[in-house]
């Protein structure tokens, strides 16, 4: 009788290569060499190729998230016993490591979580005088010239600190900022760095007397190089964008900027594919400009402060994750969705369950954000 042990390493290797992300666990509780294998090398790669595989915020918990084009097989399921049961109010990814900001307000923490290792590494402010609070923005990234994981703060409206993952520490940067990072957008990590919507600051000359009326400047595209540690030039959008209008950030295989804009009062979206993307440097393609008037429901991302969404390059079809409020029985409810449209027109749509509002200070959101990220398993270190 054949037993598991006689089995040759590259006959297991293929065969794991098959085997779902998702029965991870099980893979490594089947045998000692299995185990092995599974932190040695990344397995089930024919699964990742397939289908979206990524990590989905849904009020406050963090959800594992297989999505299939294809309709069969996608499945979006809350992970229970992570980070001692902590709510997290946003999520990033990098490098297959992602970087979790927990929802507590007096002991608000970060925590870097490599999923694919079951690894985590918590992280504190530089002392209680630094605490990090609702208002913060972060970056996650790595430098470029020794793979060394670094975390961005931006806090007090424009001062900036960063956590070196080498020497367990954080340092206060001396950045004089040009720009003002839009607030209500998460930054987008790509190739190591990090891409925000933001816009230049307006000078206005002192010696000018009365009210002075200006012309309020369109957004662009900022990257932060954690290599140089700094601020890039200034990047073109591919249209002009202002505040008040729709507008998000993703990637594409860690190897593409995707931008996804919708004109205040307006029911045609636009989303644009990166040609070319560097610290200084980028050019856009068109790929998808839809009506959304037939659908008869706007993403209505003003609810959720930009939400998530995803493209699939090759079906031509993009995914958008955003909250919903709709009249039903007399009453407004709000409702976690998914827009699964493509250049054909609108697809379909799914409700994920009601967006519970919540009663905030005057400046928070009473809702919590359907927040998503691809993932791609990695062996990065972080203990």
């Amino acid at each position: 009788m054949t037993m598991i042990s006689d089995l040759s390493r590259d006959l297991v290797e293929e065969v794991l290569s098959k085997v779902p992300i998702t029965c991870l666990r099980a893979v490594r509780s089947t045998c000692k060499l299995w185990n092995v294998l599974s932190k040695d090398r990344v397995l089930c790669k024919t699964d990742i190729t397939h289908q979206f595989i990524g990590f989905m915020v849904k009020e406050y918990r963090i959800c594992s998230m297989r999505f299939s084009l294809h309709g069969v097989g996608s499945s979006i399921k809350e992970i229970g016993n992570l980070f001692n049961e902590a709510e997290i109010c946003n999520i990033i990814h990098s490098d297959g490591l992602l970087l979790c900001v927990t929802k507590e307000d007096k002991t608000r923490s970060l925590v870097v979580w490599n999923p694919y290792l079951g690894q985590t590494r918590w992280i504190q402010p530089i002392n209680n005088y630094h605490r990090f609070e609702s208002s913060d923005k972060y970056a996650f990234g790595y430098d470029h010239k020794n793979r060394n994981h670094k975390i961005l703060r931006v806090f007090d409206v424009n001062r900036y600190e960063i956590y070196d993952f080498s020497s367990n520490s954080w340092r206060i940067l001396d950045i004089i900022p040009d720009d003002d990072i839009w607030s209500r957008q998460r930054g987008a990590s790509l190739k190591g760095n990090t891409y925000f919507v933001a816009k230049e600051k307006t000078l206005v000359d002192e010696d000018v007397v009365g009210e002075v009326e200006i012309d309020e400047p369109h957004n662009l595209l900022l990257c932060f190089d954690f290599t140089r540690e700094g601020f890039g030039l200034f990047l073109p959008l591919p249209f002009l964008h202002y505040n008040e209008d729709i507008g998000t950030l993703s990637t594409l295989r860690d190897e593409k900027l995707v931008v996804l804009y919708q004109r205040m009062v307006c029911p045609e979206v636009e989303i644009w594919v990166t040609t070319n993307i560097e610290p200084d440097v980028v050019s856009w393609t068109p790929f998808l400009n839809i009506d959304m008037q037939p659908l008869d429901r706007g993403f209505q991302f003003g609810l959720c402060s930009g939400a998530s969404f995803f493209i699939d390059e090759e079906m031509k079809i993009a995914v958008v994750f955003y909250i919903y409020r709709a009249e039903k029985m007399a009453k407004t409810r709000s409702y976690h969705s998914v827009c699964i449209t493509g250049e054909n027109g609108y697809l379909d749509n799914l409700d994920l369950g009601d967006a519970v509002y919540r009663h905030v200070p005057m400046r928070e959101n009473p809702y919590c954000c359907p927040l998503v990220c691809s993932y791609f398993p990695s062996l990065v270190q972080i203990n």
